[in-house]
């Protein structure tokens, strides 16, 4: 059995994922396990982050959604954080977390001002995560990924 789709196939695919994901409800983040517990699902797929006006930030995926937001809390963890604090705060990249003013200025943005939204989607994240990349680059605080 062959599980090849055509490209309007896919097209519908994608679309479809996106406006799943960007008609899921917006969530206030906040920096803490019964948060992540109560409003984040348990699975794999993909997440957006979006600023305080609703304006898209960044594209992730993950094989477990709930544990990659635990993982935004720390900049040695999470691409978004350190382009985030590189870009608005100055941080100097780095493979540790930056210099506590710069952390406390992205710890108060974040509780102040990031909102999440997810799709679970058990099979193709990555692609769709790649698509969602593509179109919105623009925009996204998401560094280009060199994918194979």
């Amino acid at each position: 059995m062959r599980y090849f789709l055509k490209e309007k196939q896919l097209d519908e695919v994608y679309i479809n994922a996106e406006n799943d994901l960007f008609n899921s409800p917006l969530i206030k983040f906040k920096k803490c396990r019964f948060w992540r517990k109560d409003n984040v699902p348990n699975l794999a797929g993909i997440y957006a982050l979006f600023n305080e006006k609703g304006e898209l930030l960044y594209i992730g995926e993950s094989g477990n959604i709930r544990e990659r937001m635990n993982e935004i809390n720390r900049t040695v963890n999470h691409s978004f954080r350190k382009q985030f604090g590189h870009i608005e705060y100055g941080g100097i990249k780095s493979k540790k977390k930056f210099d506590d003013k710069v952390e406390t200025l992205l710890d108060n943005y974040f509780d102040k001002n990031l909102h999440v939204s997810f799709l679970p989607i058990n099979f193709g994240r990555l692609e769709i995560e790649t698509y969602l990349i593509s179109k919105y680059q623009e925009k996204l605080y998401n560094s280009i990924k060199k994918r194979k």
